[in-house]
């Protein structure tokens, strides 16, 4: 009976090790997603950013090349 009883303990405790095993792989997956999504999340905000400057930058440009065609040609 004694023998029985643990079996019953080892197979419990081997249970908890195995979810508690899963709890932390599960953990471990959510983290590496979190920062997955993050890293994605910052590509696209430097994406975008750099998209902006190159934008402006050309609309600068064109506001310079407007300037000079209003100037009188001087020779």
């Amino acid at each position: 009976m004694a023998d029985e009883h643990d079996r019953d303990r080892t197979m419990a405790k081997e249970k908890d090790e195995e979810v508690e095993a899963e709890d932390i792989e599960e953990a471990e997956a959510e983290a590496k997603e979190a920062a997955r999504e993050q890293r994605n999340e910052e590509i696209e905000e430097e994406v975008e950013r750099k998209s902006e400057v190159r934008e402006e930058e050309a609309a600068d440009q064109e506001n310079i090349d407007n300037h000079r065609d209003d100037e009188p040609f001087e020779s």
